[in-house]
């Protein structure tokens, strides 16, 4: 049985990780009601920009990390030196990438947005930016204090995190209606924030002297792993750029609201996979295989599940949550397609037990020629079929990306992941099961809560039929860990 140290842990990880999620939702009506559609849309495009350069500014290291930890956390002295070497790059690389943008990012942001859409470099796209340098020192930061074991000091920091981006973030929308000053400018501060704090907190660990050596460990390790990163970000954010030619900004705007919503979903995945992460990577060292046998099933399986019982809820949550909170009907509209877009999220967590095989077996390169694949396609097939078909389009595309992500990383994997038990039910089974019944009642009853409570309540009893043994062991939970 899972011990409840681990569960205790788990919450920890799970709810730090959500809190930038919870920021989020709550900033939504903010944005939503105090914004116009033109100035909420340019705003999205500034939060995704500066979510794909914290990418490139952290390099994957907070990824890798774990990898890296694992071979040498007996070694204390080695430890510090690897992350005063690692944190000395980052600096230097993130003022790199900064200098380079401020010759070429007029330049590229005119390319990439005409006049219909109002993002440019200069101020906010360059704030933005800075944003997500600061950001990437924050999350690698994080992923020390992960490793470390360090899970209520973890949970300290993201309740930092979601203070001060609430408050700069509500204050600047306040103080300047319906302008992008509040929103930019908070983020920033809050930034700045953050980064003070976990200095603070993980000074002790650094040993602030670059060593080559170890530099050169993290970017040849961490290269595919960010291309990966990359490619996950193109993936989450490419049916914006194409819907921009071919929708209306209320359309848009009203599509943008519900899939930050679903950022929420993704937040939590990230944050179980955290938790989980250390035990399966220490249970794979211990054996000295990589194999999906009872007790890594354990995690697997309470990963999956757990992501399903979310998204059923979430459905259920969060239009009558919006409709209270934000008054505009634009916003309204994207709902009919909430079922599909969180049965796409519901097939995206079965990829990560392959993920964590291929980051623990350390062939990264794996991960880049999956995603390379996927990212190829979704360009292509978003191109006509958003062209052709626009919103709906844009969400089929998504979910046979996601079902295409997991065949390849099954493919991919199957020379080093050893499924040895896996319960085709409870890894493949119920989120299929998920996602027909959604698909079929799209075309064939109009959405409604009504609709999707009958829905979730049909995957509840599949879940309790398939889990019905392990149910009936849970008392055992409660029994003092030996």
């Amino acid at each position: 049985m899972i011990k409840l140290s681990f569960i205790k842990n788990s919450l920890l990880y799970t709810i730090g990780n959500a809190l930038p999620m919870a920021a989020s939702i709550i900033l939504l009506p903010f944005y939503a009601n105090y914004l116009d559609a033109s100035n909420y849309v340019s705003l999205s495009f500034y939060i995704g920009i500066s979510l794909l350069f914290q990418i490139f500014f952290s390099f994957s290291f907070e990824q890798y990390y774990g990898v890296m930890y694992a071979d040498i956390k007996h070694d204390g002295a080695l430890l510090k030196r690897t992350n005063g070497s690692m944190f000395i790059y980052l600096l230097l690389q993130g003022v790199g990438i900064i200098l380079l943008m401020l010759l070429f990012g007029n330049f590229i942001f005119n390319i990439i947005f005409d006049k219909k859409i109002n993002v440019t470099f200069f101020p906010y796209g360059l704030l933005s930016i800075i944003t997500g340098f600061l950001n990437a020192l924050y999350r690698v930061s994080l992923s020390t204090m992960i490793y470390y074991e360090r899970a209520k000091l973890f949970f300290t920091a993201n309740i930092v995190n979601f203070l001060t981006t609430i408050i700069f973030s509500v204050g600047g929308i306040l103080l300047f209606f319906n302008s992008l000053n509040g929103p930019i400018y908070g983020r920033l501060l809050s930034g700045f924030m953050i980064v003070a704090f976990n200095y603070l907190v993980v000074k002790n660990d650094i040993n602030w002297k670059f060593t080559l050596i170890h530099g050169k460990e993290f970017v040849k390790k961490s290269w595919p792993l960010f291309t990966y990163a990359v490619l996950i970000w193109i993936t989450g954010n490419a049916d914006r750029y194409f819907l921009k030619n071919f929708i209306n900004i209320d359309d848009l705007a009203g599509y943008d609201l519900l899939m930050k919503c679903f950022i929420g979903i993704e937040f939590l995945q990230n944050g179980l996979s955290m938790a989980i992460i250390s035990k399966i990577f220490n249970y794979w060292n211990k054996e000295k295989s990589i194999k999906a046998d009872v007790i890594a099933n354990r995690y697997f399986n309470t990963f999956i599940t757990g992501n399903i019982i979310v998204a059923v809820l979430f459905c259920l949550v969060i239009p009558p949550f919006i409709k209270l909170i934000i008054k505009d009907s634009i916003y309204h509209s994207s709902f009919q397609f909430i079922e599909l877009i969180a049965a796409g999220y519901v097939l995206r967590a079965i990829s990560y037990p392959y993920y964590f095989a291929i980051l623990f077996s350390k062939q990264t390169k794996k991960l880049l020629y999956i995603y390379s694949i996927t990212t190829i396609v979704q360009i292509i097939a978003s191109y006509f079929f958003i062209k052709y078909f626009h919103l709906i389009g844009a969400i089929y595309v998504g979910i046979f990306i996601k079902i295409l992500i997991v065949l390849l990383s099954h493919l991919f994997s199957k020379d080093i992941f050893h499924l040895n038990n896996v319960n085709k039910w409870k890894w493949y089974g119920i989120p299929i099961f998920y996602l027909l019944i959604t698909s079929i009642s799209f075309f064939v009853f109009p959405a409604n809560l009504i609709l999707i409570l009958v829905h979730s309540v049909l995957i509840i009893l599949l879940i309790l039929f398939v889990y019905k043994n392990e149910l009936a062991s849970l008392p055992k939970l409660t029994q003092k860990e030996e």
